[in-house]
């Protein structure tokens, strides 16, 4: 740490590492820009694989037969989907270390003896994952054990994350975590709105899922399978429940905030903008998947999964601006100096534009096998 990182620490202030001197390699906006592109194509992974984990265990405890194409293809599509959630979750963190570099490295060491502990959780419950579709035929018994185990995994991962996150947000709060444990064993519990961050960042699961799930029904009916309608309706209250519980916590979240950051979520237009956006995209998503259940219609299913997309970039763009506003008196995006690096910056975007391309052929590939294969 150089000696200009101490003066905070030395006087009584609070003690915030200075930014990295070598700065930000393009522009503050346009990182940000690319921060909640690739954070909300990360969390449209995780929920679509929390949401199919979910339902997946319903499916085998309720144990109906018109619900086996959908366990099906729910269980062929969890391993990939659990491989998308960890390759497009890199991105968006390399991205929160380089835009707040001091806040999350700060962070990540106060709570660190949990933190590192995500990393088994995900190596248990990605195996898991495999080890339920590898053997649901010879171990039936077994699998909800296998699944449940594989969900309690994924929820660690994200109560951690959301500790962290709200934690780089409050520099106060850093000395008094690390006196009580300098080995990192803490936890942000203090924070109101610790455990509504954590539910309004589980609840799109269903949401997801059950949207991706009403399009296989779709699919299904134009490849003429007598399993598409239940499989469509299936898709179609999972995702109508999963928005009225993301609606319960998102009023949870709203009551815990503090005034100023409520005032200012509504007062400063950049995020009253981009709360709007997500609540029409929102609407539109719901309006498009019930429609399409009703007329049976392909291209409205499809419509639907695409605006998921816009729909979690607007709500991503919102929480950053949110997070600005709680740093306003200990950080800002202006005190970073910028030296642009512009090749660096044309050879990631060649490379994301090639790897989603190529991901949007696999995954058309998998699913499609994932949807037709037959259920023993």
């Amino acid at each position: 740490m150089s000696a200009g990182a101490l003066v905070p620490l030395l006087s009584g202030a609070v003690p915030l590492p200075t930014p990295d001197p070598l700065g930000y390699p393009v522009p503050a906006p346009l990182l940000q820009l690319l921060s909640h592109f690739t954070l909300s194509l990360h969390f449209l992974a995780v929920n679509f694989t929390l949401g199919a984990l979910m339902l997946l265990l319903w499916t085998k405890i309720v144990r109906q037969p018109q619900h086996a194409t959908a366990s099906g293809f729910l269980r062929a599509s969890l391993p990939l989907g659990f491989s998308y959630l960890v390759t497009l979750g890199i991105p968006p963190l390399l991205f929160v270390q380089v835009v707040y570099g001091q806040l999350f490295y700060t962070s990540s060491v106060i709570v660190g003896a949990f933190w590192i502990l995500i990393i088994p959780a995900l190596i248990l419950s990605y195996g898991l994952l495999y080890l339920h579709k590898l053997t649901d035929a010879t171990r039936p018994r077994r699998q909800p054990a296998f699944l449940a185990v594989a969900l309690l995994g994924m929820l660690y991962v994200g109560f951690m994350y959301v500790n962290n996150i709200t934690l780089s947000m409050h520099p106060e709060r850093w000395m008094g975590l690390y006196a009580a444990s300098p080995a990192g064993a803490n936890l942000h519990l203090a924070e109101p709105t610790l455990f509504p961050r954590w539910l309004l960042l589980l609840s799109p699961a269903l949401v997801v899922a059950g949207a991706a799930l009403s399009l296989a029904g779709r699919l299904l009916d134009r490849w003429k399978n007598a399993d598409g309608p239940a499989t469509a309706l299936l898709g179609l209250r999972a995702h109508l429940l999963g928005r009225g519980v993301m609606l319960l916590c998102a009023v949870a979240l709203i009551a815990t905030l503090p005034n100023d950051i409520r005032q200012f979520a509504f007062a400063d237009g950049r995020t009253f903008i981009h709360l709007l956006a997500g609540l029409a995209a929102a609407l539109c998503v719901t309006t498009l998947v019930v429609v399409g259940n009703r007329r049976k219609s392909l291209p409205l299913s499809i419509a639907g999964i695409a605006l998921l997309g816009l729909e979690g970039m607007s709500f991503v763009a919102a929480r950053d601006f949110v997070r600005l506003a709680y740093l306003k008196e200990h950080f800002s995006l202006t005190d970073v100096p910028v030296h642009p690096q512009w090749g660096m910056l044309t050879i990631f975007l060649v490379s994301m534009v090639a790897g989603l391309a190529f991901l949007v052929v696999l995954t058309v590939k998998v699913t499609r096998r994932a949807i037709t294969a037959k259920v023993s």
